[in-house]
């Protein structure tokens, strides 16, 4: 059984965490996160890849998640946020999962009932991901889904796009991810609507304290 083989009996609860914990996990909090995930250009040396193949989540196609089928599969999420006082109508549902000693932490972002993006954050009992562990989830991916792999192996970025445009692709940062963005018409539409969106202004708290004490 592979990385991303998940099914409804796989399914192990780990310990509960606070809501500090999947406060700060949460990938979307405010609307300029929500048009930069929306909007997000690969990074530079990302390697880039199409697939003649439908983008899934256990056997779910990406672009039809919906909550009701998501809990046909993973069952009661571990931890839920509303997050429509910031967003109106966005909703995330954690999961977290263990795989010998992998750990996944999956966040299923809703948007007025529509899934648009899913975060899944890997590690390990050791936190950070080993590069040889990192290539076996990149060969897994790029096997599942009938795309070349990469010739530079120390790099660890790729984007796959399947026929229906939608995303799945990695980040490597202090820990490792892959995240999948919903594509089609769906997608087309949201960026239509937030298109002319501009990021509001940053508070320079800083720069105000200095101001009134010094």
């Amino acid at each position: 059984m592979g990385f991303f083989s998940f099914g409804k009996s796989r399914i192990t609860k780990t310990t509960s965490r606070n809501s500090a914990f999947y406060n700060r996990e949460n990938h979307i909090v405010s609307m300029d996160n929500f048009v930069d995930t929306i909007f997000r250009e690969p990074e530079k040396g990302t390697v880039l890849r199409e697939s003649s193949k439908r983008l899934v989540f256990g056997k779910i196609p990406i672009d039809q998640i919906t909550e009701e089928r998501l809990l046909e599969v993973m069952d009661k999420s571990d931890f839920t946020i509303d997050n429509g006082e910031n967003i109106p109508g966005h909703k995330v549902y954690f999961y977290r999962d263990t795989a010998g000693y992998y750990k996944f932490l999956f966040q299923f972002h809703f948007f007025n009932g529509e899934f648009f993006f899913l975060k899944n954050k890997i590690s390990s009992a050791a936190a950070v991901v080993s590069p040889e562990d990192k290539n076996k989830v990149i060969n897994q991916l790029t096997t599942k889904y009938a795309v070349d792999d990469r010739e530079d192996k120390s790099s660890f970025l790729i984007r796959i796009t399947d026929i229906n445009g939608n995303v799945a692709y990695t980040t490597d940062t202090v820990y490792f991810y892959i995240s999948y963005l919903r594509g089609g018409e769906y997608m087309e539409k949201l960026k239509a609507q937030y298109s002319g969106y501009e990021p509001e202004p940053e508070e320079d708290e800083f720069g105000d304290s200095l101001d009134k004490y010094l």
